[in-house]
């Protein structure tokens, strides 16, 4: 089989990284088409063989993906990008063309399946915003998130959508799993030490100075007796550095270490990524979450923040950050019940099932090096 992984940050290649050793281990033979020589990079190392294909970009503007903008900004790189995908094609003919594909949230993939005939998977977490009628939250609509998941995926055989809580939907072809999350994060050691551990990213031009900064002083003014360590991308950290003072640690992010750190925190803090709550949640730890200007977040944020797994504001604000901390053992306890509810079962053996169904999966497709 092939699978599709968007690049764009690392939850997607997180989740599917996991997910392919899951299937390699039971036998089954796995490629990968990413975008970006670090992503090929990072599943190379893992022993799969990758490819890098063209992603165009589809930015949103005023909650929509407008033709005009999507041919300004493409437009340059779409005959580039045309080749990259013919010669993925040619490629997969020659190697041999897989039993069936798998998207993240990526655009090749379903493109390739249509071509040679293959059933198409969708595992990913956006997937609701297309097939669930979801309100807007604030000023954000899922509506540029539903366009792209159609130009993306225009239909699939099948769409397993992980979600931290309980979602349904009438149509028999989606099914609602858990989040896959990685064997080394459900089996560490956990514990709740006087620490809390933030992370921030980078969208654009929001970047994770102000929180930091605001972050920082709150801790260093009313709890300094508390440990707060700051993960941020290795690009950030320079810019972050003058924000630290001995009970206040700015990290690069470093998986491990970061893990390790959420495993005995008290509570997080962070924008509102997908992977880094479920993460979070799957560890019984309570989240409190700043959003970055997309819906996803602000989706993210608003249930977590409604069902009492959390708290969420718009900024980084004292009163919010102390009543959050505060309220941590109370919060806690819910994340702890919620997990045991809903997040314990590991999804890939769901995913694998169906997969087997399949009528060619009983075939073996060669896995070669594209080195």
């Amino acid at each position: 089989m092939i699978i599709g992984v968007n690049g764009i940050g690392m939850g997607h290649s997180v989740r599917q990284s996991v997910i392919a050793q899951y299937l390699r281990d039971r036998g089954h033979h796995v490629r990968i088409i990413t975008n970006g020589s670090t992503r090929v990079e990072y599943f190379r190392d893992l022993g799969f063989p990758a490819w890098d294909g063209w992603m165009p970009t589809l930015l949103a503007r005023d909650d929509r993906i407008h033709a005009v903008d999507v041919l300004r900004t493409n437009i340059r790189r779409t005959p580039a990008g045309i080749s990259q995908h013919l010669r993925l094609r040619r490629a997969i003919r020659k190697t041999g063309a897989p039993d069936m594909f798998i998207t993240d949230y990526e655009p090749n993939t379903p493109r390739l399946a249509y071509h040679f005939g293959r059933p198409l998977i969708s595992v990913d977490q956006q997937s609701k915003y297309r097939h669930l009628d979801l309100p807007p939250v604030g000023r954000y609509a899922r509506t540029a998130d539903e366009q792209r998941l159609r130009y993306f995926a225009p239909r699939a055989d099948r769409s397993f959508i992980c979600s931290y809580i309980p979602l349904e939907a009438d149509d028999r072809k989606l099914e609602f799993i858990a989040p896959v999350v990685p064997d080394f994060v459900r089996s560490a050691r956990v514990t709740s030490e006087p620490v809390s551990t933030a992370y921030f990213s980078r969208y654009f031009d929001h970047g994770p100075e102000d929180s930091v900064r605001a972050l920082a002083d709150v801790f260093r003014q009313y709890v300094p007796d508390r440990t707060l360590r700051i993960y941020a991308h290795s690009d950030e950290i320079e810019n972050l550095r003058p924000y630290a003072d001995d009970k206040i640690e700015i990290c690069p992010f470093d998986r491990q270490a970061f893990i390790s750190d959420l495993a005995r925190s008290e509570a997080v803090f962070s924008n509102a990524g997908f992977n880094l709550i479920s993460e979070a949640f799957v560890l019984g730890k309570p989240v409190h979450l700043v959003p970055l200007p997309t819906y996803d977040q602000h989706w993210c944020a608003k249930v977590v923040h409604e069902t009492e797994l959390g708290t969420s504001t718009p900024r980084i604000e004292r009163g919010a950050v102390l009543d959050f901390l505060n309220r941590a053992r109370e919060l806690r306890t819910n994340v702890e019940r919620h997990r045991d509810l809903h997040l314990v079962q590991d999804p890939r053996e769901r995913i694998a099932s169906y997969l087997e169904t399949l009528p060619a999966a009983c075939g073996r497709v060669p896995s070669p090096s594209v080195r």
